[in-house]
């Protein structure tokens, strides 16, 4: 079975990036070789890998691995001489041949300099029996069918001991379940609802009302009364019969005043009872008309009103109903991390558990006896 179908098998997952599960399982493998090799050197054979023959000096760098065996060919070919490694500080003593550290066919050496490249001693040479060849613990996850590059689509492994690919497919799903739990991102909430334009009411504005009376007073004209008569201030008894005519005639005079004045002022009377009831009207008038413009605006008002009132309840329950969804895609996120939280520590724990058999156990202390 490939590794993407294993890998899906054991975390539930649908892999989505296959570059990014194949870097995950030769992140594994190396991994998993390095942890048991800590623990456990004396298995390095089961990862071991051996370079093809070299024929010259500065011509291999394996980029900081772990040497097993650096072997060397004796002057026969294929008969191979195990090196002693060196310091870089040795590399001219063992070419003179009168140095205790002399290194001849028989008993080769080999350092490394500071570019990671390794010589031998005596160098090798191309067309005869003196190269050499590195055996290490293998840095480069390969198939074991085709010694290609490590992929999502292999099911097996080279330079790795067959037993132990689970724990590779286990640390790919603990990264798989990793990405993915880096992955569940807890948005912002936003609303999208769209509050309602405040209305612009129309101010109520009472006008005055207009007084006919005032405008339009009724006027009273008083008649000019009778001219009063001289008398003089003594009377002989042959004016007295003048006088009384003229007595007479001003009493006369007197009730024709009264009567005109009354009649004026009966005038008056008739007239202003006319202007109070003009007036009256008029203003009943206004009133209403100012009454109507009032309750137009009122009206216009209390539409206007109503209708941002519609507009706020329904922005309302937008924004509850933007909140209900953020709730509940907060709540599934939350689950679902927690799941991947729940799977990642279980394949850890398992993942943890082999190489916590493999290490070495303490040795009891003895007693000792006095």
């Amino acid at each position: 079975m490939a590794f993407i179908d294993q890998v899906q098998d054991l975390t539930s997952l649908t892999v989505s990036d296959n570059d990014e599960l194949s870097q995950f399982l030769k992140d594994g493998v190396l991994d998993v070789t390095n942890r048991w090799l800590a623990m456990k050197p004396q298995d390095v054979e089961l990862f071991i890998r051996v370079s093809g023959e070299q024929t010259a000096n500065d011509s291999l760098a394996l980029n900081g691995v772990k040497i097993i065996n650096v072997i060397r060919e004796d002057g026969t070919n294929n008969q191979w001489r195990n090196c002693r490694k060196i310091s870089p500080a040795l590399q001219y003593d063992v070419t003179d041949i009168d140095s205790l550290n002399y290194a001849s066919r028989i008993n080769p050496a080999y350092t490394l300099l500071h570019n990671g490249k390794i010589n031998v001693f005596p160098s090798a040479a191309v067309g005869g029996s003196d190269s050499f060849k590195v055996y290490y613990v293998n840095n480069e996850p390969t198939d074991l069918t085709n010694n290609a590059a490590l992929i999502h689509s292999h099911s097996d492994i080279q330079y790795f001991p067959a037993d132990k690919v689970y724990l590779v497919v286990i640390y790919a799903g603990m990264k798989l379940l990793k990405a993915n739990m880096g992955a569940t991102t807890i948005s912002d909430l936003s609303v999208t609802a769209v509050p309602p334009d405040i209305p612009l009411l129309s101010t109520i504005t009472f006008s005055s009302i207009d007084s006919a009376i005032d405008s339009d007073p009724s006027t009273y004209l008083p008649p000019a009364p009778p001219d009063r008569p001289d008398f003089e201030s003594s009377i002989t008894d042959e004016d007295l019969e003048l006088v009384q005519m003229k007595s007479q005639q001003y009493q006369s005079d007197i009730s024709a005043f009264q009567s005109e004045m009354q009649s004026e002022v009966n005038k008056f009377q008739a007239q202003n009872q006319i202007n109070i009831s003009n007036a009256e009207r008029s203003q009943n008038r206004q009133l209403q008309n100012s009454i109507n413009d009032m309750k137009v605006i009122y009206d216009n008002n209390t539409q206007l009103i109503q209708k941002w009132t519609q507009g706020l309840a329904q922005y309302q329950a937008e924004i509850a109903n933007e909140v209900q969804e953020y709730t509940q895609n907060l709540q599934a996120d939350s689950a679902g991390y927690q799941w991947l939280q729940g799977q990642y520590a279980a394949l850890k724990a398992e993942y943890d558990a082999a190489f916590m058999i493999a290490a070495p156990k303490p040795q009891p202390q003895q007693q000792v006896r006095r």
